[in-house]
């Protein structure tokens, strides 16, 4: 498959997939730390967002798997109403109604990542005219800052 049939199928498969929820799921787990804390973050992460079937999802809410370590779970558990206000916040509608929480070992990072190498101009430029080519604003913006992500990401270490 060439790259330019790729590049006129990826919207089209991307649009059914951010619309079932995906796209809040990952704003949940690329925000996770902002949402519930730093503390919280580094015992918890978010494993699946299961939405209710009817007419209009968004007014239903769903239930989110939260991952837990160890003590962290019965400090959530406690914070549930305020997690889910918040998760709710940062959405911008009732998209959380329930948590649901699972023990078992989360994996860590062993070290701190290297740093983001810079992004030149000319990278920089075709990020944005790659991600332009999107019609809707919001995955635009997403698009071009996962853009920006992998190209700023520092090669990993050979092996």
């Amino acid at each position: 498959m060439s790259p330019r049939a790729l590049a006129s199928t990826l919207p089209r498969i991307t649009k059914a997939i951010l619309d079932k929820g995906g796209r809040d799921y990952a704003t949940l787990i690329a925000e996770w730390p902002v949402i519930v804390g730093p503390q919280l973050a580094a015992s918890s992460r978010p494993e699946k967002l299961m939405r209710r079937r009817q007419d209009d999802e968004r007014s239903q809410g769903g239930v989110l798997t939260i991952r837990v370590s160890g003590g962290a779970a019965l400090e959530i558990q406690h914070r549930e109403p305020q997690i889910i206000e918040r998760i709710n916040a940062y959405l911008g509608y009732r998209g959380v109604v329930r948590l649901k929480l699972a023990q078992g070992v989360l994996t860590r990072r062993t070290q701190d990542p290297a740093p983001e190498r810079p992004l030149s101009d000319p990278e920089a430029q075709a990020i944005d005219s790659a991600a332009a080519r999107v019609t809707d604003p919001d995955l635009q913006e997403r698009l071009a800052r996962f853009g920006r992500a992998l190209a700023t990401r520092p090669a990993p270490p050979r092996r």
